[in-house]
């Protein structure tokens, strides 16, 4: 993969790339890439106002988790990430942390040969793992099949040599971990040091209070940008993001 920082124009050289479906991904949630509606505008704010945070902090990475499995952490993730390659500045880099129950894979409708899981277990060079899911600016890691020793995979020196490598190779990246739910297991404590900030996903009549308290203690290590409320009936004017 090769990149102009002056246009970010991308010429997909070495990288997979893979023709999505859009009916199939709009089924699947997948809303970023509508032009309009407002599903989309909620996601365009919301890529705004985390873009505004990293910049002035300098930052360039972000995690997305929510309390348990089921609230759409992967969902905000994918759409996220598609939002903000779509803005002409940055390029995305969507990174599946979830080793246990890998779901990036599914939103694009992607036959994973190899998985960041393969990265960890057989040092398969990342190189040979990423994919462009036929998105300008846009490239993902998927995961693959389920880890079960998950925390001593992220917890381990290889995982920091890749975190570190994928950090470090262009100036105008922004990286999107969708983590593993934070309540599930220590995976997310295991690489909290990976991302400069964090986002939480809750679901309306599905996070239980004492989850979202919970979470939040959790994350008091990290820069916490805010909550993303997903699954809500009605659409606020604020939407999405506080």
């Amino acid at each position: 993969m090769k990149a102009s920082e002056e246009s970010l124009v991308i010429n997909y050289t070495q990288t997979k790339t893979h023709e999505i479906n859009h009916e199939l991904l709009r089924e699947r949630r997948v809303v970023s890439l509508e032009k309009y509606g407002a599903e989309a505008e909620t996601f365009k704010l919301l890529r705004t106002k985390v873009l505004k945070q990293l910049r002035v902090n300098n930052w360039n990475s972000v995690g997305i988790t929510g309390p348990t499995q089921g609230v759409g952490k992967t969902m905000v993730s994918v759409n996220l990430a598609i939002a903000m390659a779509r803005e002409v500045n940055q390029t995305v880099l969507l990174v599946d942390l979830d080793l246990r129950v890998p779901r990036i894979q599914w939103y694009f409708d992607v036959e994973v040969e190899k998985g960041l899981s393969d990265c960890l277990m057989q040092n398969i060079p990342i190189s040979e793992v990423l994919i462009n899911p036929s998105i300008e600016r846009l490239v993902i890691l998927p995961g693959r099949g389920r880890s079960e020793s998950s925390s001593e995979l992220l917890s381990g020196p290889l995982m920091r040599q890749i975190v570190e490598e994928i950090k470090q190779r262009y100036q105008s990246r922004i990286i999107i971990f969708d983590l593993p739910p934070i309540l599930a297991s220590d995976d997310v404590l295991a690489c909290m040091d990976f991302f400069d900030a964090a986002l939480l996903v809750v679901a309306e009549g599905e996070s239980k209070p004492e989850d979202v308290t919970k979470s939040l203690h959790m994350l008091s290590g990290s820069n916490l940008l805010g909550m993303v409320l997903n699954k809500a009936e009605n659409i606020p004017d604020h939407i999405g993001y506080y």
